[in-house]
């Protein structure tokens, strides 16, 4: 993961920010995804939450740009999220969208995720 992004942000360095968003959540609003982004204008990071749980995507501005960089391996950018919030810089954003902790990492999961999409669809 660590790789990916690094990659995805020197492909982009001239970017404002940043939306770090795994591929196995499919389920997220376009507003959160929008609200996430609205938030960088306040706070370098922003982590977005539900019901108490944190989710993605995860917002980093355009001064997080070197360390998002920096990243490798299979670490992602948990301990530069733990670094901004030892300075107080982290905005935890509470959304109304189970999506952004809804990962699919199990056929549990996958009919978890059909049956919330089978309600936000109708027929």
């Amino acid at each position: 993961m660590g790789d990916s992004i690094a990659r995805g942000v020197r492909a982009t360095q001239d970017a404002a920010g940043w939306l770090i968003l795994p591929g196995d959540l499919p389920l997220i609003n376009a507003r959160s995804l929008r609200q996430v982004a609205q938030g960088l204008a306040s706070r370098p990071v922003v982590v977005p939450s539900w019901s108490g749980r944190q989710g993605h995507p995860v917002g980093f501005g355009a001064e997080c740009g070197k360390a998002l960089m920096a990243l490798g391996g299979d670490m992602g950018a948990a301990a530069i999220v733990r670094a901004y919030r030892n300075k107080d810089a982290v905005e935890v954003l509470h959304l109304d969208d189970p999506g952004i902790a809804m990962d699919i990492d199990t056929q549990d999961d996958l009919a978890r995720a059909e049956a919330m999409l089978s309600v936000r669809l109708p027929s």
